[in-house]
């Protein structure tokens, strides 16, 4: 047999394989459970092997195999060394423990070991900790001493500014400055919903266990700690990258145009700050985000221009290879040093010294040298998106793109080639874009294939030499940056029209990691069973064609053929040539393609090998669309004909994911950002300010696999309710939008309404005694408001909605489609000149209803407080009596939501005193009861009379302030399970 069967053409590779598994399964496992998983693959493995070898007539590598085993596990052991390393020293060092440290004061000494960011009123960099004043607070047992931190740590400095004026003075610190702070312990908040971003985990990857708070830039002055020689150089050479970058970043805005000034500076030396915040989010949601992104083609393009200059220079091919890998680590540094950048930065250089040696050969050797050094120095990059998607994509271009290139055979060389590279980069980056991001737009092959070239060829090297001519000779570098701004105007006018093409951004649940292994390895085999049908068809029309030479050159040959040919032919060719020389290359594919070998009988049937691929490619391509379908219509958390409520924690809000059992999605609410700001306070302002439902609710339902929202029901306008719907109607489709029928007496959820008007979405009044069924298993009932305050009595308010807002009046109609009849929403378009009423107290307003499922009973409240709560049971105690009275049998959802207790209540305004009156509780008897509530909030919700309240009722209290998102799962039966992120309830 074969060796290259049993040993690897490419060890390095499989190596880099191997290493990558063993830390793969050491992050997914604890160290007891990889052991134990370890063992059962040995033992199912060793079984296979022996069966294999008794069975059938393999020779197998058992040594290479035992090795590849003992690097796996060495491989799991480095990185769980690592792992238990990565401990904060600070507890031991103040003889304290953690939860007793946070909020203590301190005062420490250090160095800043990174760049500043300054955002509005706050100021942020990590400091690598030389000495600790630990307080008497925080150590009773050596109040006065002094900690020398012989071992040092990184902590993450945030300072909040207490004055304009401070701007100044925090403008003037830098990296390396030795400092002194006092300040107060904080530890970072971890993840409080399912999937969400773990900000604890984030900092600890980046060795950092603690933060400390400062108030004011007073609490900072200059220290004279000092540091070791080799850590005054570091200093001293990041200080200057620093600086330089700051130079070029100012350079940049001064040559190019305001409107993309920002986005050439990330281009160019990586800086992102300054990108305006929708041109990115249109990057983001088209796939270009890569542009940005300092990586392989910026090092190429760079690497080759230097190439070119010192080629012109007549310096000799090695020499310019070798200046050119000496130069390239200036410029990863001065392009920020991300992981992306660092492995392109390697690459370019081992590539370099090979190609001056006439050594370079192979690329995917490189590319896992480099990979292993950068784990073996840092394993924690393994889980750095930047460091995944770069070696990915470079992997997947390397193994990939001759696989398809056979698919664009009929079309010129070149552009194939670009095509190929481009689908290539896109179906490898695939799984990674949706498990982070979660979205893909179906535009993002047109994006990448008409921007990356204008990107690489146009924009990266003219905008460098624009910079680089604007140091020499500033006009003229002022020219060719103004070239460059009208080129990008152009650019953002095509990306601004393709990221607004309707129904093109698809939401994908996140996939597993098996899921993208099976992923990329059914591509594989797909692609690969494809060419080699491919070049089988090629070298059949190769025999063709020389068949038909041969007879057509046998001919115009002498009927009397000669006793003995002569040695030599003769000088003159036949008169008779074919009109038309046939390409050797591609003559099949006029009659035969891949596609028709499946439609005819032949020899290629009777091909053990050809025969295996021509039945293995489709099922496996088959394979592959199923499993991209699963991914798309996966539901995370739930299985079919379940029912999931999610109680989102948003802090101090309410934000509620419904999911019926249809798959049908409605959002109670979407939390909001309250800030309070005085005036003259402007300046504290931040360029990319917090906002829950842009940067929290959005992400969540995109990573559940919430492709749109039946419904979104606003229970009134507050801030801490309606202020994260604007994101989330901005972000994915709406079917339609239940609101009180009121307007706040302010103007801040106009962009909210303007936005629901201009895409189209209908605006229904929920009203006391409207029914909606989602699907046959989902009834809501809303019990307020009542019918008078939706009057849509014309006032002399500036609000209008246009024509195509349906917005419910006060009709209803009887359900005839159902078994029982019931009060069903009648929508009803109001004239242009329709109005609503606006209300200072939304809280009396608020949209309450009761939710059924599976004969499991929720009652939403939104901020109800005592008034409302009374009508509603005044309301619902009059429709009793007057049944009574008349002999009037309601449906059986009506009599249960009268008479019945209920099984969960969103206990109203998030615990406040004036809501969930013991009347209220009286009447519901909730089993279990949800507190929506921000930790440590400035309201002290929920109050401990409410919980009081609640106690005295047997209900079991569930609060997101302690236990994070809250999950209540109900199966067909109608039995329900609850969850809670952190902890039990108490």
């Amino acid at each position: 047999m074969n060796d290259s069967v049993h040993k690897s053409k490419r060890p390095l590779v499989v190596g880099f394989a191997t290493w990558t598994a063993g830390n793969t399964c050491a992050v997914l496992l604890d160290e007891s459970g990889f052991w134990t998983v370890l063992c059962g693959i040995l033992v199912l493995g060793g079984l296979l092997l022996l069966s294999l070898y008794i069975w059938l007539p393999i020779r197998l590598d058992y040594r290479g195999l035992i090795l590849l085993v003992v690097l796996f596990c060495i491989a799991a052991l480095y990185w769980h060394w690592n792992d238990q390393r990565n401990i904060s020293q600070l507890p031991t060092l103040l003889q304290s423990t953690s939860s007793s440290m946070i909020e203590q004061p301190t005062q420490a000494e250090g160095e800043i070991a990174g760049t500043i960011e300054m955002d509005g009123d706050r100021v942020t960099f990590p400091l690598v900790l030389y000495r600790l004043h630990p307080s008497s607070k925080a150590s009773s047992t050596n109040p006065s001493s002094t900690i020398e931190l012989h071992k040092h740590e990184t902590v993450w400095v945030q300072l909040k500014l207490a004055a304009e004026k401070e701007l100044t003075t925090a403008a003037q610190w830098r990296r390396g400055d030795r400092i002194q702070l006092h300040g107060t312990w904080k530890e970072a908040g971890g993840a409080r919903n399912f999937g969400a971003f773990d900000y604890k985990e984030y900092l600890r990857l980046s060795h950092i266990h603690w933060m400390i708070d400062v108030k004011g830039a007073s609490a900072l002055r200059l220290s004279d700690i000092q540091l070791s020689q080799w850590s005054s150089i570091q200093s001293r050479i990041l200080r200057w990258n620093d600086d330089t970058r700051e130079r070029l970043g100012l350079q940049v805005q001064r040559i190019f145009q305001p409107l993309d000034s920002g986005y050439m500076e990330g281009l160019l030396i990586g800086l992102t700050d300054d990108i305006d915040a929708e041109t990115f989010a249109s990057f983001s949601r088209l796939g270009l985000t890569h542009i940005l992104a300092i990586s392989g083609l910026h090092v190429a393009i760079y690497a080759g221009l230097l190439l070119w200059m010192l080629r012109a220079m007549r310096l000799t091919k090695e020499t310019a290879c070798y200046i050119v890998m000496l130069l390239l680590p200036i410029y990863v540094l001065l392009t920020g040093a991300s992981p992306s950048a660092i492995r392109a930065g390697l690459m370019g250089m081992i590539g370099l010294y090979l190609a001056g040696r006439g050594q370079l050969k192979d690329g995917l050797h490189i590319l896992c040298a480099v990979g292993w050094g950068m784990l073996l120095y840092e394993p924690y990059y393994l889980l750095n998106i930047s460091f995944q998607l770069s070696f990915i994509v470079t992997a997947g271009l390397i193994i990939y793109v001759p696989l398809f290139m056979p698919l664009l055979s009929r079309l010129p060389f070149k552009l194939a080639s670009a095509l190929s590279v481009t689908i290539v980069a896109q179906l490898i980056s695939f799984p990674l874009t949706i498990y982070y991001f979660n979205q893909f737009s179906l535009l993002s092959f047109v994006a990448n294939f008409v921007l990356v070239p204008v990107s690489s060829i146009l924009v990266l090297p003219i905008g460098t030499l624009a910079l680089a001519v604007s140091y020499i000779w500033f006009p003229a570098g002022y020219w060719l940056g103004h070239a460059v701004s009208w080129l990008n105007s152009w650019c953002f006018i095509l990306i601004d029209w393709l990221d607004h093409v309707p129904y093109m951004l698809s939401i994908w649940s996140s996939p597993g990691i098996v899921g993208m292994l099976s992923y990329y390895t059914l591509l594989y085999i797909t692609l690969r069973c494809f060419r080699d049908i491919h070049h089988w068809l090629e070298q059949q029309a190769m025999s063709q064609y020389i068949v038909r030479q041969h007879s057509q050159a046998s001919k115009v040959q002498p009927a009397v053929q000669p006793a003995v040919q002569p040695a030599v032919q003769p000088a003159v060719q036949p008169a008779v040539q074919p009109a038309v020389q046939p390409s050797p290359l591609r003559p099949l594919f006029s009659k035969v393609s891949v596609a028709r070998l499946f439609c005819k009988r032949g020899i290629h049937w009777q091909i053990p090998w050809l025969r295996n691929r021509l039945l293995i490619m489709p099922v496996f391509g088959s394979i592959l669309i199923i499993m991209l379908n699963s991914w798309y219509h996966a539901s995370p958390y739930q299985s079919n004909h379940e029912a999931l409520l999610q109680f989102l924690d948003i802090g101090q809000g309410d934000s509620i994911l419904i999911t019926t059992p249809d798959q049908k999605h409605i959002l109670v609410d979407g939390g909001g950002t309250v800030r309070f700001r005085k005036p003259g306070d402007e300046w504290r302002e931040r360029k990319q300010p917090y906002e829950v439902g842009a940067k929290l609710v959005v992400p969540l339902l995109k990573k559940r696999g919430v492709h749109q929202l039946d419904a979104i029901i606003s229970t009134h306008w507050d801030q801490d309710h309606a202020g994260g719907l604007l994101a989330v109607a901005d972000q994915i489709p709406v079917k339609q939008f239940i609101f009180n029928g009121t307007l706040p007496d302010d103007d801040k959820q106009n962009k909210l309404i303007q936005t629901l008007l201009d895409r189209h979405i209908p605006m229904y009044a929920a009203s006391s005694g409207l029914q909606w069924k989602p699907d046959p298993d989902t009834t809501l009932i809303f019990l307020a408001p009542a019918l008078s305050t939706n009057s849509t009595t014309l006032t002399n308010e500036k609000i209008k909605f246009s024509q195509s807002s349906a917005i419910l009046n006060t009709n209803v109609q009887k359900n005839t489609q159902n078994t029982h009849d019931s009060i069903t929403i009648k929508p009803t378009a109001h004239p242009v000149a329709s109005l609503l009423p606006r209300k200072e107290d939304q809280n009396l307003y608020s949209v309450v209803f009761m939710l059924d499922i599976y004969g499991r009973h929720f009652l939403f409240t939104g901020d109800a407080n005592f008034t409302e709560e009374r009508s509603i049971l005044n309301e619902w105690d009059q429709v009793s009596a007057t049944n009574t009275a008349h002999n009037i049998n309601t449906d059986s959802m009506t009599a249960s939501l009268v008479s019945t207790p209920i099984d969960v209540l969103k206990v109203g305004h998030h615990g406040s005193k004036t809501s969930t009156s013991p009347e209220w509780l009286s009447y519901w008897q909730p089993q279990m009861s949800v507190i929506s509530a921000g930790v440590n909030n400035i309201y002290g919700h929920p109050k401990s009379e409410v919980l009081d309240r609640l106690h005295d009722v047997g209900s079991t209290i569930f609060r997101t302030d302690q236990q994070g998102e809250i999950q209540m799962l109900i199966d067909t039966n109608g039995n329900m399970q609850t969850r809670t992120l952190l902890h039990s309830p108490q």
